[in-house]
């Protein structure tokens, strides 16, 4: 199996020439922050990866996790590995000083979480959980449960899960049936099932705090009526002595893949019920925890860049070793597989769009630390680019890296199909991707009625705008002209068709949901595009190598030759999108 290595050229690009200095230094977050320390960052990072993480994937994947009267057990050396990483301090990376962190920009936290998630996924799952919880109780502005839970999660002595899935109330939340009822004392008591539950139960700490999705007694239906609540899995009893609190695992999933993540159920019940306090107001439980599942949306979306690089690593050096067939132009053979055309053609679009995709994660990782400082001259423009191109990156990216996962089996060969090289872990790993924190179609629902529709398009048709200012100077590329000539035409078919949309298919309900998915592709292919384009202009920067400009530009040239025209099958899919769909009789 090919030894994985962290990207760290690519992301060193990224965030000294593509993002820049000058902009960086506008954060907050970065005062402390110049080059020599973003690169040990960046450095110790990987080590961590390639030394500890990477040697446990395949560890992780063979082994499983087992389960024995309610404890569950983590495969050989994640235990160590755990403490090595919290000990580390890598678990308060970019949460607040003052709760135990290292406050540094979540810029910088993107481009080291994809090192983690490509050396062992399964494993870094716990890790965006956490982080997310402690956003999350920063977000309900209770202060109370900050001190309480607060410096033991960024510290990593506990870990954090959320618990929204119900056996009956997956996507559709307003279904959920878990109850909580005020104990008398300020606290409230649970009871319910949830599933699914990432990490719910594990040997890596004792201590967990599970965020809580119920219902209080006569709350609102639906949606509306739900509340978010802090279940810690241990409580102190009246006299001071730690006694686990009523959550029990049930289960744990068997799985296509993922194996050494363990995927909980959870009955929280028992005599009394679970001990749980309520996080923000009443029945306001998803305005809070939507927090936390926007941070895993884009963790997810980086496991697509992560996953996929890690399969190409492995396909590109395959491809340089296996040699089969003939050289199309000279004859001779065999030859590695790396100069048959069609081999490149599948390597090359691994790699533009991986490399695409790393830039606008980085890009997206700036938007939240632009958001975040309301004195930041850009917060309010990052808030909404965020809110915009969040569904892109989680649903665009991760179908792609499912696609990229296959190439790397395809390129593999028979040998791809067999357990022993290691892609075929990649390809069941990533998988879920598509589907956890918010499946393709949810995202593309999202990105169409809730970040395009409800403001008919302001915030989108700006972006576009802004996407076209910045790709300006390609205009006067020697080698770049005609790309530049080509992601205009896209970036005017793309707002012509959403105009469309918003102008003379409002009422039209079931052509609009069908042609969710395809709009957001058409999108996501253009964002990619987009960040390969201004990568062209930041390679002519001083200190980028004359190879790595020149790969730059190639990858742009192939990036619009192949996949830039799938924009115009996405939007003419658009169009029509509804044909057929009332006629059919299922059944």
């Amino acid at each position: 199996m090919t030894a994985y290595r962290v990207p760290a050229e690519d992301i060193r690009f990224g965030l000294q020439h593509l993002i820049g200095r000058e902009r960086l230094n506008r954060l907050a977050a970065c005062e402390a922050l110049d080059d020599e320390l973003m690169n040990a960052v960046i450095d110790e990072a990987a080590r961590f990866a390639e030394q500890v993480l990477a040697p446990l994937n395949a560890t992780g994947d063979q082994q499983g996790c087992r389960l024995d009267q309610g404890r569950v057990s983590t495969p050989d050396g994640w235990a160590d590995a755990y403490a090595q990483f919290r000990d580390a301090g890598w678990t308060g990376l970019c949460l607040p000083e003052a709760l135990g962190g290292q406050s540094l920009p979540k810029v910088l936290a993107m481009a080291v979480t994809e090192g983690w998630q490509g050396a062992n996924l399964a494993f870094s799952l716990i890790q965006p959980l956490t982080e997310g919880a402690v956003e999350a109780l920063l977000a309900s502005g209770d202060s109370q449960l900050i001190e309480q839970y607060g410096e033991h999660l960024v510290s990593g002595d506990w870990t954090a899960t959320m618990a929204l899935t119900e056996p009956a109330a997956g996507s559709d939340l307003g279904l959920m049936k878990t109850r909580a009822t005020p104990d008398g004392h300020g606290g409230y008591r649970l009871t319910g099932d949830k599933l699914y539950i990432t990490y719910g139960e594990h040997d890596l700490t004792e201590r967990k705090l599970h965020l809580v999705l119920a219902r209080l007694q006569d709350a609102p239906a639906g949606s509306k009526g739900i509340s978010l609540f802090a279940v810690p899995s241990h409580i102190d009893d009246q006299n001071g002595q730690l006694q686990p609190n009523e959550v029990v695992c049930t289960g744990i999933e068997h799985k296509l893949g993922l194996h050494g993540s363990p995927t909980c159920s959870l009955q929280l019940g028992g005599n009394q019920g679970a001990w749980g306090q309520l996080v923000g107001e009443p029945n306001r439980g998803l305005a809070v925890m939507f927090v936390m599942m926007n941070e895993a949306r884009l963790s997810v979306g980086l496991q697509g860049v992560a996953v996929g690089e890690r399969a190409y690593q492995a396909a590109l050096a395959w491809a340089q070793e296996r040699k089969q067939g003939r050289h199309v132009e000279t004859g001779k053979g065999p030859v590695a597989l790396v100069e048959h055309p069609d081999i490149q053609r599948l390597l090359l679009g691994m790699r533009s769009r991986l490399f695409a995709a790393r830039m606008l994660g980085l890009h997206l990782g700036l938007q939240v630390d632009c958001a975040r400082e309301k004195t930041h001259p850009e917060s309010q423009q990052a808030q909404q680019e965020l809110d915009l191109l969040t569904p892109i990156f989680k649903a665009h990216v991760t179908e792609m890296a499912n696609h990229l996962t296959g190439d790397a089996i395809q390129i593999f060969g028979g040998m791809g199909f067999i357990e022993e090289t290691g892609v075929a872990q990649f390809y069941r790993d990533l998988r879920i991707s598509t589907i956890y924190e918010g499946t393709t179609g949810i995202q593309a629902q999202d990105f169409l009625f809730r970040k395009i529709q409800r403001d008919h398009g302001e915030v989108f048709y700006d972006w576009l705008n802004r996407m076209k200012t910045s790709l300006q100077p390609l205009s006067e590329h020697l080698e770049c002209s005609s790309d530049w000539a080509l992601l205009t035409r896209k970036i005017d078919a793309l707002r012509n068709t959403v105009h469309d949309l918003l102008e003379h298919q409002t009422n039209n309900a079931t052509l609009l949901h069908a042609a969710s998915v395809a709009l957001l592709e058409a999108t996501g292919i253009l964002a990619l595009g987009w960040q390969l384009g201004l990568s062209v202009l930041a390679a002519e920067d001083d200190g980028v190598t004359p190879k790595e400009r020149n790969n730059i530009q190639a990858l742009l040239a192939f990036y619009c030759a192949h996949h830039l025209p799938e924009i115009r099958v996405h939007l003419d899919r658009v169009q029509s999108a509804d044909r057929g769909l009332l006629k059919y009789q299922f059944g």
